[in-house]
């Protein structure tokens, strides 16, 4: 009887252990989403075509790239073109970079990979996810993008182009940006 006692213990320890670190990541937080007016962005980015579980590899490509054409930027920027839910994931398209200064494509022309492009000012709708480890980058989608699309159909919204996430290094959060018409 000891031993189940002991092994019941450690099964609720396990389990409570568990629940603070999702408590921790933000599991159990609910979003604030709102609608902004986002800046434009001139972007340095690599296209991957995969699943966007991949792409962490990519941003590190891209930011390696970048520092060493002496481009130094604080935030990341993905764009992605396809909904996970209806794409085959070998077949999800996006562009992986970071946000740099326009006066910096300059030194990026030898490097033909990168491709420089501009998100223009936008309406969009917008919510924040901070991050807290590495697995903030999977909690945040399956908190965000279900927020956002609540949002976008009870507000009777339309989607105006593809969903990007910027990654705000130095403030530890993801923005995920939803442009509307």
């Amino acid at each position: 009887m000891k031993i189940l006692k002991w092994f019941l213990f450690v099964i609720i320890l396990f389990a409570l252990l568990i629940a603070g670190y999702l408590a921790y990541l933000g599991v159990f937080n609910s979003l604030t989403v709102s609608e902004k007016v986002m800046d434009p962005y001139t972007i340095a980015a690599e296209r991957f075509v995969g699943p966007y579980s991949k792409t962490g590899e990519v941003f590190n490509k891209v930011h390696s790239t970048l520092r060493i054409a002496g481009v130094n930027g604080t935030l990341g920027l993905g764009i992605y073109y396809d909904d996970p839910q209806t794409v085959p994931a070998d077949k999800l398209r996006s562009d992986c970079g970071e946000v740099i200064n326009p006066k910096d494509t300059v030194k990026l022309k030898i490097f033909k990979e990168l491709k420089i492009m501009t998100i223009n000012k936008s309406r969009a709708v917008i919510t924040e996810f901070t991050i807290k480890s590495p697995l903030s980058y999977m909690v945040g989608p399956m908190k965000a993008y279900p927020a956002l699309v609540a949002y976008i159909q009870k507000n009777n919204l339309k989607i105006n182009s593809a969903m990007y996430e910027i990654y705000d290094m130095p403030e530890n959060k993801i923005i995920y940006v939803v442009p509307i018409k």
